[in-house]
């Protein structure tokens, strides 16, 4: 018993031990929850949060940038039985990636807008790379108030069609999906006073 001389032997007790007091409350957890968040990472988080678009976009355009809208991917990790098929080009696996950046079918928007540069443009892997990268292709500063938020405007308008071909069974032509796409940009611009957009408008509507 000597060999345990040193240990103390009061009763066992919970402690936290994130803080040196010991104590744990529910506003600690938030608060270290919230130190590990993304936007402490490197990648486009604060971009997001910080964009001039409807915080209900903001809050979709972060789960796409994490790869973590629920695809049919996503179901089948979860244990539903189903045939995971790209609702556009019926081809590849719903992925996000695939969904959002990759399919065949749904690049034509991104190509509709990366015309406009007449750059090259190799399409990254995943969602936050491309919104990295993607505000530095956006020419001028006045380019770039509308500029920046093209990436959640083209993700939201494909969600909008996938889930209006898997629960309504209705699907637009791809020219719809564009013109989609181009008026909910134009009236998100509208709402936080971008007016430098109604040129482009004009533009990628004569195309």
């Amino acid at each position: 018993m000597n060999d345990f001389s040193g240990l103390n032997t009061s009763p066992d007790t919970i402690r936290w031990k994130h803080d040196r007091d010991g104590k744990f409350s529910v506003g600690r957890l938030y608060r270290r929850n919230l130190s590990s968040e993304p936007g402490n990472i490197p990648g486009p988080w604060k971009q997001i949060w910080k964009s001039n678009i409807p915080t209900k976009i903001k809050c979709f355009t972060w789960t796409v940038s994490r790869r973590a809208c629920m695809t049919q991917e996503k179901l089948k990790k979860r244990g539903f039985e189903i045939v995971s098929r790209c609702f556009f080009c019926k081809e590849k696996e719903e992925t996000n990636s695939h969904l959002f950046l990759h399919c065949r079918v749904t690049s034509q928007v991104w190509h509709m807008f990366l015309n406009i540069l007449q750059k090259p443009w190799v399409m990254p892997e995943h969602m936050a790379d491309l919104l990295t990268c993607w505000m530095t292709r956006g020419g001028s500063k006045k380019q770039k108030n509308w500029w920046s938020i093209v990436p959640s405007c083209i993700w939201w308008s494909i969600w909008k069609e996938r889930n209006n071909s898997c629960f309504e069974n209705i699907t637009n032509p791809m020219q719809k999906v564009k013109e989609n796409c181009i008026n909910t940009l134009y009236l998100w611009c509208k709402e936080e006073g971008i007016d430098e957009v109604e040129q482009l408008v004009d533009f990628l509507g004569s195309l």
